[in-house]
């Protein structure tokens, strides 16, 4: 499975939350529906046109993808993994435990 870019990722999200499909992106965008596809699931790389159509949709500027990757407002599990890493292991039993105690009050 290929590493999905942190851009793409953001940009998907902001789609997502706007409640774009991909389906309606590719109207939007005129990029084809299994090149969002492929794009979206890091299998292809976004051209540099495709970046500027899916910001002009988003009503986005470079600035916004900037502050939303470099204040981590989108960060991925692999993200939180790496940064776990760093942690000695007492730090990650408390973190595990906390994880599991919010997991149960999410159950409630």
């Amino acid at each position: 499975m290929s590493r999905v870019d942190p851009i793409v990722y953001v940009l998907r999200r902001y789609r997502e939350n706007k409640g774009i499909s991909q389906d309606k992106m590719s109207v939007l965008t005129g990029i084809s529906v299994s090149t969002i596809q492929r794009i979206e699931s890091g299998r292809s790389d976004m051209k540099l046109s495709q970046y500027r159509s899916y910001l002009a949709v988003l009503e986005m500027s470079d600035m916004d993808v900037s502050i939303a990757l470099f204040s981590h407002e989108f960060v991925t599990e692999k993200d939180v993994a790496a940064m776990a890493r760093k942690f000695p292991l007492r730090v990650k039993q408390v973190i595990v435990r906390f994880l599991d105690e919010l997991a149960d009050v999410f159950k409630e």
